[in-house]
């Protein structure tokens, strides 16, 4: 059955940066509780002082002053936060394709959905400081060639505590729509295939087609049709950053009908043409050059 708790984040980044980073946010005197959700992203959550607790698949631990969260894709997870006046916290979502462009390893195998961990003094200094010069670079216009070493630091920091850490296995009693869908979605995010029909994912998670689209639209918040769409969209957008194909190689690789159809449904979804999008997304350094004008 539908647990109606739980549900689906789609992440929003800005144009050309390909993680979320947020920090500064305090508590409200009644507490905040985010209710249980999965994203595609990887999450790191930095408490420098906090009270509360973080829920990992069906674990609850504690958190305190000094904690420190990792939470993998696809992994659903919940946070209730008492009010402190003195609270801190840093949280840093970023996909799979920041990790292949840095080259970052995830810290354990997939059998884990996480870890937790209390730092001690010196550690949590450490973390502070990256986690408080990275939102300072953030915060300012800067290129990605001045952000990756740093981003870099800290994701390798952060799973560098991985072996001490308490982490958290995955579930294997999945038995619920939601868990198969979830699974299913894991699947395909990580098949750089977009062709599947609607009857074949249905009978991928074990439900009829009606049942299968309805299901799908309540967790993921979109119907399979444009969720394809985005996937198509999104897989464009890490060529158009890394690689100097194309538009048309591009739509082509990524399965689009024609060139034409692509650059439409990109500018509607992402508020700019792909041209102008691969132009902003470059490096200030490349901006000031003679690369291509812009649009």
């Amino acid at each position: 059955m539908w647990n109606d708790d739980r549900f689906f984040e789609k992440i929003e980044t800005t144009l050309g940066v390909d993680y979320l980073l947020r920090a500064r946010e305090g508590v409200p005197e009644k507490g905040v509780y985010i209710r249980p959700h999965v994203h595609l992203e990887h999450e790191i959550m930095w408490f420098r002082r906090a009270e509360g607790s973080y829920s990992i698949g069906s674990e609850k631990l504690a958190l305190r002053d000094n904690t420190l969260v990792f939470v993998g894709s696809m992994i659903l997870h919940d946070m209730e936060l008492a009010f402190t006046p003195d609270h801190e916290r840093f949280l840093l979502q970023y996909s799979n394709v920041v990790m292949n462009r840095l080259k970052c390893p995830l810290p354990f195998s997939g059998q884990h959905a996480g870890f937790v961990l209390q730092l001690n003094e010196r550690d949590a200094e450490r973390m502070q400081f990256l986690f408080t010069w990275f939102t300072q670079l953030h915060d300012e216009p800067h290129s990605s060639r001045e952000s990756n070493p740093l981003l870099t630091l800290l994701l390798n920091t952060v799973y560098g505590h991985a072996e001490q850490a308490v982490k958290v296995n995955v579930s294997e009693d999945k038995n619920s729509t939601f868990d198969s869908l979830i699974d299913f979605v894991v699947q395909i995010e990580r098949d750089r295939t977009f062709s599947i029909t609607l009857n074949d994912a249905a009978e991928r998670c074990g439900l009829s087609s009606s049942h299968f689209s309805r299901t799908f639209k309540k967790i993921m918040q979109i119907s399979f049709k444009d969720y394809l769409v985005r996937k198509k969209i999104a897989a464009s957008a890490e060529l158009l950053r890394n690689t100097e194909l194309s538009i048309t190689d591009i739509a082509y690789q990524c399965e689009f009908t024609d060139s034409a159809y692509y650059c439409f449904k990109f500018r509607s979804l992402m508020g700019v043409t792909p041209k102008k999008f691969r132009t902003y997304s470059r490096s200030t350094k490349q901006l000031s050059t003679k690369h291509d004008p812009l649009p």
